[in-house]
């Protein structure tokens, strides 16, 4: 079985087609949606959904800032070994994530969605950002065994002791966490399988994500990222 947390920032006027969408994966026993300081009605919808869910849904509100908070504190609160993250913009559909779900389960590995090798809906994703994907996916190619993957996909599934096992000091660095997950994963000797998504376009509210100032601190956390593995390599072979 899985648990799922859904980070929710302004995303009121979808949350419920979402938590609906999540609920027909069977094997997730636990949603746990995480309220980031929203100025809509977000946590109020959230309230509401767990209430009419009590078995399935729980909601915290995270006592800092940004997704990555918000998804470290859902995975403490997890009871699942398997934790999938599913983005409240709903922007990548059911049926995508139904096959990251059913990989996870029969791998038992981290898998990522790759919507760099899937359909892109037209206006979904800002040509910087597209670019952007590639230019780290190149990056990151020598961390991930050679292959260029999509590495910023929100919808992803580790194992817990992932979650909790993240490198505290890359973690104060990464706005997102996409990078601190995967560092996690590999220095637990967890291999991370990546399969195509469709991405389609956010039918409510606008992006949380602030794509020039966190692509920034993302390019430092690859650096990071390099050295911490070069020290690795070089220990290995001492």
């Amino acid at each position: 079985m899985i648990s799922c947390i859904v980070p929710a920032k302004n995303e009121a006027g979808h949350l419920r087609h979402v938590i609906g969408e999540i609920k027909q994966i069977k094997e997730i026993s636990e949603i746990v949606i995480v309220e980031g300081g929203s100025i809509d009605n977000t946590l109020f919808e959230a309230r509401n959904l767990a209430f009419e869910n009590p078995s399935l849904i729980k909601v915290a509100v995270q006592s800092g800032k940004g997704k990555f908070n918000a998804v470290r504190l859902g995975a403490e609160l997890c009871r699942e070994s398997l934790i999938l993250i599913w983005d409240a913009d709903g922007t990548v559909p059911l049926d995508s994530t139904q096959s990251i779900v059913s990989i996870a389960l029969s791998s038992g590995s981290p898998v990522i969605g790759n919507r760099l090798r899937g359909k892109i809906e037209t206006g979904a994703m800002f040509k910087a950002n597209y670019l952007g994907n590639w230019f780290f996916a190149i990056l990151w190619a020598p961390l991930m065994k050679g292959r260029v993957v999509d590495l910023l996909c929100g919808t992803k599934i580790f194992t817990k002791s992932v979650y909790l096992s993240i490198p505290e000091k890359i973690a104060a660095r990464d706005p997102y966490g996409d990078f601190s997950l995967l560092i996690s994963a590999r220095i637990l000797g967890e291999d991370v399988l990546s399969i195509p998504v469709r991405y389609e376009k956010r039918k409510y509210g606008e992006t949380n994500i602030h794509r020039w100032t966190g692509g920034l601190k993302l390019l430092w956390v690859t650096i990071l990222a390099h050295l911490i593995f070069l020290k690795v390599n070089l220990n290995s072979r001492g």
